[in-house]
C-alpha cells in the first residue's frame, strides 16, 4: 500500500508582523493509510518530495525554511545533496549534545545550513549546542512566566535570535516583543486587537462599497464599473489582476467593463478582498492575515467540493474563508463589518456564531491552526472527511496561495 506524506507549514513573523519564514511540517493519518516506519523516513520523504517535486522556491517564496531534525536523521546522506540556501534545521529538545553530533553541526554549518533549537529549555546538553546554532525557540506553553524571563536573560549573552513559539494571543505576542524576542509563531496575528484602525482610507472606502454592490442580489455592471474609474489606484491594479499568469487568457484585456464581464462576480470579490488584505496596515503581500484568509478560503472550497458538485457551495465556502478575518484586518466587530456587505445568510452564521455546515468546516481551519490535532480529528471524523483528504486539502490550498502571490499579487501597490 502506498505511503502518503503531505507537508504543511507555518509563518514565523517578524516585529513588523510580516511573514519572514516558514516552518515546514509533515502531516500523516494512520487511520486511513499504511503507517510509516519512522518520522526520520517520514522527514526524508518531505525533503525529497520538496526539493526533487515541488521546489523550495515555490513552497516558501525564498525565506528561511525551518525543518524539524532529530539526532538520527542529521546523519542521513540527505543533507550533502540537498540545497542548503535558506534551510534552517531543527534540532529537538531531547537531542544529546555528544561530540558526534556537534561534529555534524559544524560540518552541516560549513555547508551553508543554519539551525535553530526547539522548545529551548536550560538544560546541560542545551547549553552546550547553543555555540553551534543560529536561532533559539521557546515554546511559551511549556515555559512559566518567571521561567521565561530568567531564560531570556540567560540567553542574552549568547546573541542567538529569539523565536517565541505558540503566541496563542496579541498580549502575549505584544510581552515578548518588549523583551527583545525577534520572531514569533502562533495564533496571535488572527486575533482583533492586531489592528485597530476604524478610519478608513479612501482605497479601502471604495473597496468596501464594491464588495457590498457585488453581494447584492442584482449587480450592476455599470455601477462596478463607475466605482473603480473612480480610483485610478483600482483600475490598474484590476486590470494587472486579469492579465496576470493566474487567469491565461488568450487576448489581453483593455478596458475596466472587459475585465469585469470576464472575471464575473466571483472572482471580483476575490480581487476585492486580496486587495483589502494586501493593503493592510501589516505586512502587504507578507501579511499573515492576507496568507491566513488564502489558505481558509481554498481549503473550505475543496472541502466543499467534496461534499457536493454545487459551485455555489464551493464559491460560499471560498468566501467565508477569505471573509473569515475581515473583522481583524478592519479593526472592528465581525457583526459591525458583515452589517451592510449584503453577505448571505448562511456565510453570516458561520463568520458570527460557527454555525451550519460553513461554520462547521471553518472551525476545521481554526482547530488546525491552534494545533489542536485531537480535537481535529475527532471533529473530521464526525464529518466522514478523512485525514488524508484534510491533509491533501491543505497541501493545496498551501500551493494555491503561493501561486496567488507569486503571479497576482507581485508589485501590488
Amino acid at each position: 500500500m502506498e505511503d502518503f506524506i503531505f507537508i504543511g507549514r507555518q509563518p514565523i513573523l517578524d516585529r513588523k508582523k510580516k511573514i519572514a519564514a516558514y516552518e515546514i511540517l509533515y502531516r500523516k493519518s494512520f487511520e486511513d493509510f499504511a503507517q510509516i516506519e519512522s518520522d526520520n523516513v517520514a522527514t526524508s520523504r518531505v525533503l525529497i518530495n520538496i526539493f526533487n517535486n515541488i521546489g523550495i522556491q515555490k513552497l516558501s517564496s525564498g525565506k528561511k525554511t525551518f525543518i524539524n531534525v532529530n539526532y538520527d536523521l542529521l546523519f542521513y546522506d540527505i543533507f550533502d545533496f540537498i540545497p542548503s540556501e535558506n534551510i534552517v534545521l531543527e534540532i529537538l529538545e531531547n537531542t544529546p549534545a555528544d561530540e558526534k553530533i556537534i561534529e555534524r553541526i559544524k560540518d552541516l554549518k560549513e555547508k551553508g545550513f543554519e539551525f535553530a533549537l526547539d522548545d529551548f529549555l536550560i538544560t546541560s546538553d542545551s547549553v552546550k549546542l547553543l555555540p553551534y546554532v543560529d536561532y533559539v525557540k521557546i515554546d511559551l506553553l511549556q515555559t512559566y512566566s518567571t521561567d521565561l524571563e530568567e531564560t531570556v536573560e540567560f540567553l542574552r549573552k549568547y546573541s542567538k535570535k529569539l523565536i517565541a513559539e505558540k503566541v496563542e494571543d496579541y498580549q502575549t505576542f505584544d510581552k515578548t516583543y518588549h523583551m527583545g524576542f525577534d520572531l514569533f509563531q502562533g495564533y496571535f496575528f488572527a486575533q482583533p486587537m492586531i489592528i485597530s484602525h476604524k478610519r478608513f482610507d479612501p482605497y479601502e472606502v471604495t473597496l468596501l462599497n464594491l464588495l457590498k454592490e457585488l453581494n447584492t442580489e442584482n449587480p450592476s455592471i455599470d455601477r462596478i464599473e463607475n466605482i473603480i474609474k473612480a480610483d485610478v489606484h483600482m483600475t490598474y491594479n484590476l486590470l494587472k489582476f486579469v492579465n496576470s499568469a493566474y487567469f491565461s487568457l488568450k487576448s489581453k484585456i483593455k478596458n475596466i467593463r472587459h475585465a469585469i464581464m470576464m472575471l464575473g462576480a466571483h472572482h471580483l470579490k476575490m480581487w476585492v478582498l486580496l486587495m483589502l488584505y494586501a493593503d493592510a496596515k501589516i505586512g502587504g503581500i507578507d501579511s499573515p492575515l492576507l496568507e491566513t484568509a488564502l489558505l481558509r478560503g481554498k481549503l473550505l472550497e475543496t472541502l466543499a467540493k467534496l461534499k457536493s458538485e454545487d459551485n455555489n457551495l464551493s464559491e460560499m465556502a471560498f468566501l467565508t474563508g477569505v471573509l473569515s478575518l475581515l473583522d481583524v484586518l478592519l479593526g472592528l466587530p465581525k457583526e459591525e463589518v458583515l452589517s451592510d456587505l449584503n453577505i448571505d445568510e448562511e456565510i453570516k452564521k458561520a463568520l458570527i456564531n460557527e454555525e451550519g455546515y460553513l461554520g462547521e468546516m471553518l472551525k476545521l481551519c481554526y482547530l488546525l491552526e491552534m494545533e489542536k490535532f485531537d480535537e481535529l480529528k475527532e471533529n473530521l471524523k464526525q464529518k466522514n472527511i478523512s485525514l488524508k483528504d484534510f491533509y491533501k486539502a491543505e497541501e493545496k490550498a498551501i500551493f494555491f496561495v503561493e501561486n496567488i502571490k507569486r503571479q497576482v499579487l507581485k508589485g501590488v501597490n
